[in-house]
């Protein structure tokens, strides 16, 4: 049976997203794994102290992922949850559930990180589509769970896209897909490479500003679900070049699937 992962923190944005993963996995017959990732608070004095046990966090975590799995089973009742609370990095160990179940998609909220710390590094839901193998979807707060019928595909220019996880992720979400291409400036090259790969047209945007060109196509064609594959970069590149990723979760109205180059 597929599996959808959804991380959470017990916040409204996380119960939010996971619902959207409720309705997600009810429309693809699909199960959901819920998580729970909690590292042990130290109080910083002369001598680190525990704040509080491991054992004593569990226990809230594994509190609060029952009460998630209620609030999921009480809207979709057929539904199958695990729930599974775990010590660590959010990010280290969400990898390491998706190697073990090799999820159709992990489904996040859109917040996290702010000042300094989201100029260097992202948000939370960015710093999982950064490390994340398997496709990552982000819901906006204000999304309610709605069948994803339509989903665009935005395309650069670039030679090689991971067709064959794109191919197999439409199939699995039993959607349509458009694939469009934003072209800020008309010396731009024609997007040929992924009509071959995707064996479908690529409808391309005049606009010079990439993500209105995007919001326009969305609002214009109900386009429920927007797909990106973002460019690997490094701390560097990250700081002193523009990337288009960061700005479509700040910007777009739509929930954001990512799915990696590699």
């Amino acid at each position: 049976m597929k599996t959808i992962i959804v991380p959470t923190d017990f916040s409204a944005a996380a119960e939010n997203a996971m619902l959207f993963a409720g309705q997600l996995a009810n429309n693809i017959d699909a199960s959901i794994l819920l998580l729970h990732m909690f590292q042990i608070p130290v109080n910083m004095s002369d001598a680190p102290l525990l704040v509080v046990s491991a054992e004593e966090l569990k226990e809230s975590a594994d509190k609060g992922l029952l009460h998630a799995k209620k609030i999921l089973q009480s809207s979709f009742a057929s539904l199958k949850v695990r729930t599974e609370s775990i010590l660590g990095d959010v990010v280290t160990e969400l990898a390491e559930a998706c190697r073990k179940e090799n999820p159709v998609a992990v489904v996040v909220g859109k917040h996290g990180a702010s000042g300094l710390e989201r100029a260097l590094f992202g948000s939370t839901s960015l710093s999982i589509i950064r490390h994340i193998h398997s496709p990552v979807i982000a819901v906006p707060d204000f999304v309610t769970s709605e069948q994803i019928k339509s989903v665009a595909l935005a395309v650069d220019n670039r030679e090689k896209l991971p067709a064959s996880k794109i191919k197999s992720t439409i199939e699995a979400l039993k959607a349509n897909l458009h694939v469009i291409h934003v072209q800020q400036r008309k010396t731009e090259s024609p997007v040929l490479t992924t009509v071959e790969q995707l064996n479908t047209s690529c409808k391309t945007i005049q606009d010079e500003q990439f993500v209105h060109g995007i919001q326009s196509y969305i609002e214009n064609n109900n386009i429920d679900l927007l797909l990106v594959v973002p460019h690997k970069h490094n701390l560097v590149e990250r700081l002193f070049l523009k990337t288009h990723t960061p700005e479509l979760l700040r910007e777009i109205s739509i929930p954001i699937m990512s799915i990696r180059e590699d």
